[in-house]
């Protein structure tokens, strides 16, 4: 049994790849394991033990007798011992499946979002004419009115602007749905600006571009975000601890003003 838990072991570290921590914590579940078959002296003797029907057992053994994190442990070990066992050829049929991840359920929660207060300091600080100016006071008031992805933001098109039915258009993201949106006096004036006196000349259609040449549409997250923090920073802006200095900061911000009011699976 001892040679076969250093054989486990190893196959733990060079092949699983887990921590030195974890593979040395998953013993105590492994000798739980084969003392419920009696402590066997060899290995062939607690391989001869093991049908679907005894792991069964065992896991409701193991459930009567200890809490949800013990069993999430024991079952990941036990799993992860059985794939071996089959891999190496100790076992014949693969048994893994008779000992599957724990269920933990997750409660939703609503994110922390940007304060109103630092929102109104930001939005105020864009009252300059630049191109900087333009393009960050037409980002901010996307992102602040509608509470869309980074992404949807970047991927935004010119013929995504319907300004003669006053609508404006979000491509979908992340397998979601695409969005129409009723195009604001606010966000419609801060686009004009920004297309008309902030927008380099390009033949690209994409809305927002890069103000240093080659005037390209944003690519990365990170150049998005990038545009974000250094506007709140130029404002004076610091935001609450576990506030995101990204575009998430307002889509949260967004989903915490429905919620109690629209089903939490739509925000």
């Amino acid at each position: 049994i001892d040679e076969l838990w250093k054989h486990y072991h190893s196959y733990s570290l060079d092949i699983r790849l887990v921590s030195a921590e974890t593979a040395d914590r998953e013993r105590l579940y492994f000798d739980r394991f084969s003392e419920y078959f009696g402590s066997p002296d060899s290995a062939d003797a607690l391989f001869l033990q093991l049908t679907p029907n005894t792991i069964i057992s065992f896991r409701k053994h193991y459930a009567e007798n200890y809490g949800q994190g013990s069993r999430n442990w024991m079952q990941k070990t036990l799993r992860q011992f059985l794939k071996f066992s089959y891999n190496r050829g100790y076992i014949l049929s693969d048994l893994s499946f008779f000992s599957p991840s724990v269920y933990v359920p997750q409660k939703g929660k609503v994110m922390k979002a940007i304060p109103e207060d630092c929102l109104k300091t930001v939005l105020t600080s864009m009252s300059g004419d630049s191109p900087a100016d333009l393009f960050d006071a037409a980002l901010f008031s996307l992102l602040s009115t509608y509470g869309v992805r980074g992404i949807q933001i970047r991927r935004l098109r010119l013929l995504d602007i319907d300004w003669d039915k006053d609508c404006i258009h979000f491509p979908a993201a992340k397998h979601g749905r695409s969005i129409d949106q009723f195009l604001t006096p606010h966000v419609g004036n801060c686009l004009m600006d920004y297309l008309l006196k902030g927008r380099p000349k390009s033949c690209e259609q994409e809305v927002f571009l890069t103000l240093k040449k080659p005037h390209e549409p944003l690519r990365k997250s990170s150049e998005l975000s990038g545009i974000i923090r250094k506007r709140l920073e130029r404002a004076g802006v610091k935001l609450p601890e576990g506030v995101s200095y990204g575009s998430h900061g307002f889509r949260h911000r967004f989903a915490s003003q429905l919620y109690g009011q629209i089903p939490f699976k739509d925000l």
